[in-house]
């Protein structure tokens, strides 16, 4: 066998900061590639990290520094959508492509971004429209004061008030920030049937706890995210029991498929090593770029795009494809309902289901018809 060129690739997480738990596994998952993709010979890849500590200035700088000094043309990372559009600009003016893995907001669309995880109506939406088959008539939004939380509760909001149901209240909360007893008195008072959490880190960590605390008041309600994984789950314990969320993974997937994955993060990372959607689509995105890079033999970033997009790719995420003109991934969303610290998957789409970051394509909820009214008549 001939020798193989290295190519460097930028892994750019958060690891310490307010939302590190989500950064370590998501750069544990594209590590765990960068290794099978070593060991396989076909391409030799070079990991250059970086960690900027949830700071969001930090991940342009960071960004500059991986592509300037790193000399790096690809860079898989970023967790928020802050520090997305923090990155973009530098590589815009890089030429330089990120491969991004987590769900977002949508409404958005880069030359210079592949979108590996969900859009809208690939979590959000049939999130929502799941909990609407149950009826509720009143519901209580919480996000983390960034776009995340910002545009999720708008397209909730949306959705929920199209189908009559009553928005009681819409808060957020500063991204790290513990002080939630505020949010539990406002659910106390108006006893929701859903809340829909768009909380992260330390913050959806506090709430949580503090509403199991109220549980025998609001048993009935239903919490639904559309970005909680495994990663919280040290922090969370039993008090998130119930807590319905969506992705594209979880590790309560029963396929012959992902059994052999589970097994493979079991030989690399420990048998009690609890992997996330984070960790799965990070590996994703590292493997698809080892076979961009060994289809056409070099790193330019749109070569390497245009070979590994319009055509289905095996993944452990399941089958996919990404779009050439939105760069965004079909996905199969999966529904699962936690349980003594377990995900269960309680639902998942029959197909794949193609990405529409703009939402577009996506028809309203039917309005709620009300009941006719009683009256006493003599």
């Amino acid at each position: 066998m001939g020798t193989t060129s290295a190519h460097k690739v930028g892994l750019l997480f958060s690891t310490t900061g307010p939302y590190a738990a989500l950064g370590r596994s998501a750069l544990d998952g594209a590590r765990m590639a960068v290794d099978e993709v070593n060991a396989e010979g076909e391409v030799a890849l070079v990991p250059v990290m970086c960690d900027p500590e949830g700071i969001p200035h930090l991940y342009e700088k960071c960004t500059r520094r991986l592509l300037r000094e790193g000399a790096v043309r690809h860079i898989v990372g970023g967790i928020t959508s802050w520090s997305r559009k923090d990155m973009i600009p530098v590589l815009e003016r890089r030429d330089a492509m990120l491969w991004y893995p987590c769900p977002y907001e949508g409404f958005e669309c880069n030359d210079h971004v592949v979108y590996l995880g969900a859009c809208p109506n690939q979590h959000l939406v049939p999130l929502v429209d799941h909990v609407l088959q149950d009826r509720p008539r009143r519901a209580v939004l919480v996000g983390s004061n960034y776009v995340w939380g910002w545009e999720t509760l708008r397209v909730a909001r949306e959705r929920l008030s199209a189908a009559g149901v009553e928005i009681a209240a819409e808060r957020f909360v500063p991204l790290g920030e513990t002080g939630c007893a505020h949010l539990i008195d406002e659910i106390r008072a108006c006893r929701p049937d859903v809340i829909v959490n768009s909380l992260i880190g330390p913050s959806n960590h506090a709430f949580m706890h503090m509403l199991a605390e109220i549980r025998d008041m609001t048993g009935s309600c239903q919490v639904i995210s559309a970005n909680q994984t495994e990663a919280d789950l040290d922090e969370l314990g039993q008090a998130a029991d119930g807590m319905l969320s969506i992705a594209a993974w979880f590790e309560g997937i029963e396929t012959p498929e992902n059994r052999l994955f589970r097994a493979r993060i079991a030989d690399a990372l420990g048998p009690d090593y609890r992997a996330s959607c984070n960790f799965a689509t990070a590996y994703t995105a590292v493997r698809l770029l080892a076979e961009g890079i060994a289809r056409v033999g070099h790193d330019e970033p749109q070569a390497v795009f245009d070979a590994v997009s319009g055509r289905i790719l095996d993944t452990v995420l399941g089958p996919v494809e990404i779009d050439p003109a939105t760069r965004h991934t079909t996905l199969v969303p999966r529904m699962g309902r936690l349980r003594r610290g377990v995900f269960e998957i309680v639902s998942a789409a029959s197909d794949k289901v193609a990405p529409d970051p703009y939402l577009t394509r996506v028809t309203p909820p039917p309005p709620r018809q009300r009941k006719p009214e009683l009256r006493i008549v003599s």
